[in-house]
């Protein structure tokens, strides 16, 4: 009979040997997408600016349906990133019970990824040509107060509404994300309750926040505030000193002596402008929901 050589015994002498696989023989198993539990994306079209937004929302484990839950607020700018870095710190402290349970909101954009254009639009308080990202990107700076509009009238009232956020609502942004905070925190009192502002870019359009009176002093004193703002000490370059200028907007609102105003900021040890983020959350958020507070 005929054995083709393919399935031929190998002689006494010459042992069978199987082939190591290699990374390109071994199939692919089929796979899916890895989803963050507790998590839904909603669709948010805004009536003020003409944006598409989605909002990438954690819901606690406690969150019920028929409308007997309450939770704090939490709502973060630069969502692709942010995101899912706050649901993995926020559910591995509350698990422990170092926070209550939140709701986790972050703003995200539809469409085509045009992260530097859709943060320059909506986190900048003026219109700068220069700097930044360059003036193609540039020119469309300017839209903070439009994008305040959008979470007063729009977002927060939906969120109300539809997961019924209530007690503190929390900002947390970075970079230009931390300067359109530190921008609502000085220009929109009442908007949120409290910020968490990483790096915030404090430098732009030659120091604005540091040099301009803030229109709702009055009204900012009478509203109850709690800030933690955090840069890394390795932010200093040629052209800007980050840690500096916290310092200076620490001493501002020192000086003009908020009564109701609750602030801690902090230069971290060997952070970055792109490392500091994930610390300066955890401390942020530890520093608006201390231990002792958190319900047991």
């Amino acid at each position: 009979m005929f054995v083709p050589a393919a399935f031929a015994q190998p002689l006494p002498s010459q042992p069978a040997t199987a082939p190591t696989p290699t990374a390109s023989t071994i199939p692919l198993p089929r796979t899916v997408g890895y989803a963050l539990p507790g998590t839904r994306v909603e669709p948010l079209r805004s009536a003020v600016n003409g944006i598409e937004y989605l909002l990438y929302i954690a819901l606690p484990p406690g969150f019920d349906d028929t409308g007997n839950s309450h939770h704090p607020l939490l709502v973060l700018l630069d969502a692709d990133y942010s995101f899912p870095i706050a649901h993995g710190i926020v559910g591995h402290l509350r698990d422990r019970n170092d926070l209550p349970e939140l709701i986790v909101v972050g703003i995200a954009y539809a469409g085509p990824p045009a992260y530097r254009l859709n943060r320059t639009r909506d986190y900048t308080p003026t219109r700068v040509v220069e700097g930044g990202y360059g003036p193609d990107i540039q020119r469309h700076s300017g839209g903070a107060a439009a994008f305040a509009e959008v979470i007063e009238r729009e977002l927060l009232p939906y969120l109300r509404a539809r997961y019924r956020a209530r007690g503190p609502r929390v900002l947390v942004g970075h970079s230009y994300g931390g300067l359109f905070g530190a921008w609502a925190l000085l220009e929109r009192p009442g908007l949120f309750d409290g910020y968490i502002l990483a790096s915030p870019s404090l430098w732009y359009d030659d120091h604005l926040l540091l040099r301009r009176e803030a229109a709702s002093t009055a009204a900012q004193r009478n509203q109850r505030t709690r800030v933690y703002a955090a840069t890394g000490a390795l932010e200093i370059n040629a052209e800007r000193d980050m840690p500096g200028d916290l310092r200076r907007f620490s001493a501002r609102l020192e000086r003009e002596r908020y009564p109701h105003l609750d602030l801690r900021t902090e230069i971290l040890d060997d952070e970055t402008h792109n490392s500091v983020f994930p610390r300066a959350l955890s401390n942020g958020l530890r520093y608006h929901w201390p231990r002792a507070d958190v319900p047991r």
